[in-house]
């Protein structure tokens, strides 16, 4: 069967992209293939939500304002006549902690948001435990705040996107794709595990931090690793009420849900490698990340661990940002993956992005330096020093 473009992944990213594609051309015939309709293990649903403006690379700051203003409509603009995706946005604000090792590279990202028009602020320690009563910080001399920064349900986004895309004309199909196939240097199509072939000239691969293994075989060589994180929902004696989500310098990280509850985790370099979400157990939190939680912010001394769960990063190893758009050595194979950590947040402009490069049309944001050449090239994207990663 033919179709104008392939999905291979019925995420956030894949569905953003479909529902793009069917709102500029609904005569487009356009077909996701999802493995798991349940979506038990996707990253998306996995996500913990977190929407930030606090990046340091321009590409990076202007998707997430583009997300923001998605998110302000989204449950109106996406209603169905079947469903209305409540998506649950708080803006408790993201408070990015530096010590005096981080602090000039947090001042040197904060002029760049200022620039583009950001509402993000510097307030010293004295200033942060003023504004925030209950905080206690040690070792910290102050901290950026994303006033618009918050969480939103990454279900009910997905369900957003993939309920309108099915609305506008877009097929879902539950299979897997086993092969990207190719000609001549170009697509042609894929290769389902039921035995079926479709053909299209695109195909775009939004398989997180399965498309490594899959466009392999084609000799695209993606630095991704599937590193598997895990997070913990946690009990504790501080108050949730009017604080925002905590970011050490570290990388521990705290947010803040509801009834003195907070989900908590730290990406560390030995976190394990491939596909068993089997969530790290208790110990890890207890040796491993309160004792620094509790280095610079010592209010958490006393705590529970009440759950937690494990979840896939497509971590690039070469400078943890996303790889975005047509392969260069193989017309037609389109990608979106590497978002180590960050992707479902980006899915609104990746997916407009994707969806104007497919169909020939100037980019309203441009992710060209996000592109494959980066990668062929060896030449690292990054952050800065203190990336918000």
């Amino acid at each position: 069967m033919s179709h104008d473009v392939v999905i291979v992944g019925g995420g956030a990213m894949g569905s953003s992209t479909a529902y793009h594609l069917m709102k500029a051309d609904p005569s487009l015939s356009v077909v996701v293939i999802e493995k798991d309709s349940t979506y038990a293990h996707a990253s998306t649903v996995l996500s913990d939500g977190n929407v930030r403006i606090q990046f340091n690379l321009e590409e990076n700051i202007r998707i997430s304002q583009h997300t923001m203003d998605v998110l302000r409509t989204f449950a109106d603009d996406m209603s169905t006549a079947t469903f209305r995706p409540e998506i649950g946005a708080r803006h408790q604000g993201n408070l990015f902690l530096a010590d005096e090792a981080h602090r000039e590279s947090a001042l040197e990202g904060l002029e760049l948001q200022r620039e583009l028009a950001c509402d993000v602020l510097w307030l010293d320690s004295s200033e942060i435990e003023e504004r925030f009563p209950g905080l206690e910080l040690v070792g910290i001399v102050g901290g950026t705040l994303g006033i618009d920064d918050g969480s939103v349900d990454p279900g009910a986004v997905l369900r957003g996107y993939r309920n309108k895309a099915i609305e506008l004309g877009a097929h879902y199909l539950e299979d897997e794709v086993v092969a990207v196939s190719e000609a001549g240097g170009r697509v042609t199509g894929v290769h389902l595990r039921s035995g079926s072939d479709l053909i299209a000239p695109m195909v775009f691969v939004a398989a997180g931090a399965w498309s490594a293994d899959l466009v392999r075989p084609l000799g695209v060589d993606l630095p991704i690793v599937p590193t598997m994180r895990t997070v913990y929902v946690v009990s504790t004696t501080v108050e949730t009420a009017g604080m925002p989500s905590l970011f050490l310098p570290s990388g521990v990280y705290a947010l803040p849900e509801s009834d003195r509850t907070w989900v908590m985790a730290w990406s560390r370099p030995e976190d394990p490698i491939g596909f068993d979400f089997t969530p790290a157990g208790r110990r890890r939190f207890t040796d491993v990340i309160w004792p620094e939680l509790l280095r610079n912010v010592p209010v958490f001394d006393s705590l529970e661990v009440r759950t937690s769960w494990a979840g896939l990063y497509d971590v690039n190893t070469l400078d943890g940002n996303a790889i975005i758009g047509e392969w260069p050595t193989i017309g037609g194979l389109l990608l979106a993956t590497g978002f180590s950590g960050h992707g479902f947040q980006q899915c609104p402009a990746v997916g407009r992005y994707l969806a104007e490069h497919i169909l020939g049309r100037s980019p309203t944001i441009d992710l060209a330096r996000l592109g494959g050449e980066r990668i062929l090239d060896n030449e690292p994207l990054y952050e800065h020093e203190g990336r918000l990663i």
